[in-house]
């Protein structure tokens, strides 16, 4: 069990190094391309760091076989988890993140862009809703196949909305990118080949360190005798949001409050649409007690903050009412017996 801990925190270890490189090419690829501060933070960034939440349950679920198992719990978890995670605990670390760099920002306060955050939301919460709907009424394959094709057409309509904005004349990146101070090239002025080659590494590592995880999980519900679903629910989301956890951390630290918010409220319009599509084609879909209870928390949370999105400033109290939800999880998770 213990070489199991160790590579799980390697994982980890390895998903931060792969953010950190995307983080910094991500920014220069919106640059090269001219999009919008939102369509960096929301579509980009967030569908980018959105691989390894995506590439768990599908190597999960491609792993079962269709057959329910193991396997198939892990990947339903590890779909459901994702989106509760991005509306609780990453809520909660952007208000540490506010706290914590409140001297070098000279102010705790995020100044966001109310439109976008509640345009994201406007988006996900119906979607999130839908699909957990959809996890207890135990549709049909001709259903499930069709609410797969309609999240698939929300998201590409999400996808249209944000690439028509326009790139704001003063946006700046703080930092050259990475790559070309290896080639020893300038990094204030890296060239599109040198951003697209980052980026595609940092999402290599991330996916790498995904794939090291999804093994990891499974053999550790196997020895701690845990319910792989349940483990996966918890642990799955802690290791792939570290990405945009990461990314909303380092854009506060910046200042960049747009672009970290974006990251998180635009991974969660991803993760109610594209995830829950192989849920859908490659299971069931019927939720567990679980999965529905964590299911309704994060739909909860979410239109908290969109309610307190009333105009472009969003104070630590509002993000930290993410960690206690997240705390009400674990706690129904007792109540239900699940550990």
């Amino acid at each position: 069990m213990f070489i199991h801990l160790i590579l799980l925190i390697f994982s980890f270890a390895i998903v931060l190094a792969g953010s950190e490189l995307f983080t910094n090419g991500v920014e220069w690829a919106g640059y090269h391309l001219s999009l919008s501060e939102a369509a960096v933070g929301s579509l980009l960034a967030a569908v980018g760091t959105a691989l390894p939440e995506t590439v768990i349950p599908a190597i999960a679920l491609f792993m079962s076989g269709g057959r329910p198992g193991a396997h198939s719990e892990v990947g339903v978890g590890a779909i459901v988890g994702a989106p509760l995670m991005l509306s609780t605990l990453a809520l909660f670390v952007m208000g540490m993140a506010a706290l914590g760099f409140r001297s070098r920002r000279g102010r705790t306060l995020m100044l966001v862009s109310r439109l976008d955050a509640r345009r994201d939301l406007g988006f996900f919460i119906p979607a999130f809703v839908a699909v957990l709907v959809l996890g207890v009424a135990l549709p049909s394959a001709m259903m499930r196949e069709a609410a797969a094709a309609v999240l698939l057409a929300v998201y590409v309509s999400y996808a249209i909305v944000i690439l028509k904005q326009k790139r704001a004349a003063d946006v700046e990146i703080e930092h050259g990118l990475y790559a070309e101070l290896i080639v020893h090239g300038n990094p204030h002025a890296p060239r599109p080949w040198a951003t697209a080659l980052q980026v595609v590494a940092g999402t290599a590592t991330i996916l790498l360190g995904a794939y090291v995880f999804v093994d990891q999980i499974v053999l550790l519900a196997q020895h701690a005798r845990l319910k792989p679903g349940v483990l996966s629910l918890i642990i799955s989301p802690l290791a792939t949001e570290l990405p945009e956890k990461y990314n909303a951390v380092v854009w506060i630290r910046q200042g960049k409050d747009n672009l970290a918010l974006a990251n998180i409220t635009g991974a969660m319009v991803f993760q109610s649409c594209i995830p829950v599509v192989l849920g859908l084609l490659f299971t069931q879909w019927s939720l567990s007690a679980p999965e529905l209870m964590g299911g309704a928390i994060a739909a909860i949370s979410a239109a908290l903050l969109y309610l307190n999105l009333r105009d472009g400033k969003l104070g630590t109290p509002t993000l930290v009412i993410g960690g206690a939800a997240y705390a009400a999880f674990i706690a129904g998770l007792g109540w239900l017996g699940a550990f």
